[in-house]
């Protein structure tokens, strides 16, 4: 069996497609209908090569083998009966699209905005969410350690007193950008670390 490439062209549809010469044009059209989106009984097919037309393949019950059809020729398909205006389907500003109102999907609790509120991730993580050590408690908190913050995992990076809030406070440089800031917080750096990694 003899297979030949073309490069199927309509008006929304560019593809480069494989099909047997044995082929008979009425089982071609359908298995063009869903590539180009024109009904089998409406399309009207033409062979061309290096955009020149070559022939209309016309009869249905005649093979694709049965037309001078080369390797690589375009096979350009068009409708009969053009209904009005035709839709570019490549065109995405013809597609009207749905966009949710915020109060909607602030309700929802199966969206990422949710999962960043429940785990104070982002713009709802406070910048200045490093830990707090209660100056009374008798802690062993070293820079170099590795922790965990509920379910964020990180190493601490600072210990010690800060401009934005009194006692002792531990700064955490998480695995992942969980965080808020990059070791600073209001211009003031307590530590080094990539930007959404500290806390």
């Amino acid at each position: 069996m003899s297979i030949v490439t073309l490069f199927v062209e309509s008006e929304n549809a560019s593809s480069e497609r494989r099909f047997p010469k044995s082929l008979k044009l009425d089982e071609l059209k359908a298995r063009l209908e869903p590539i180009v989106g024109i009904a089998a009984s409406s399309q009207n097919l033409t062979l061309q090569h290096q955009s020149q037309e070559v022939c209309a393949l016309t009869d249905d019950t005649k093979m694709l083998g049965y037309y001078p059809v080369q390797d690589y020729m375009t096979l350009r398909v068009t409708s009969l009966h053009p209904s009005g205006p035709t839709l570019n389907f490549n065109d995405e500003s013809q597609v009207e699209k749905y966009v949710m109102p915020d109060e909607d999907y602030d309700k929802r609790n199966d969206t990422v905005r949710a999962f960043k509120r429940r785990h104070n991730m982002g713009r709802f993580a406070d910048a200045k969410s490093a830990m707090s050590i209660d100056e009374t408690e008798e802690v062993d908190v070293k820079v170099g350690q590795r922790c965990k913050v509920g379910e964020r995992r990180g190493t601490v990076r600072y210990v010690g007193n800060t401009k934005f809030k009194q006692g002792m406070w531990v700064g955490i440089e998480y695995d992942e950008p969980m965080g808020k800031n990059d070791g600073s917080v209001d211009g003031e750096r307590y530590f080094e670390c990539r930007p959404e990694y500290g806390s």
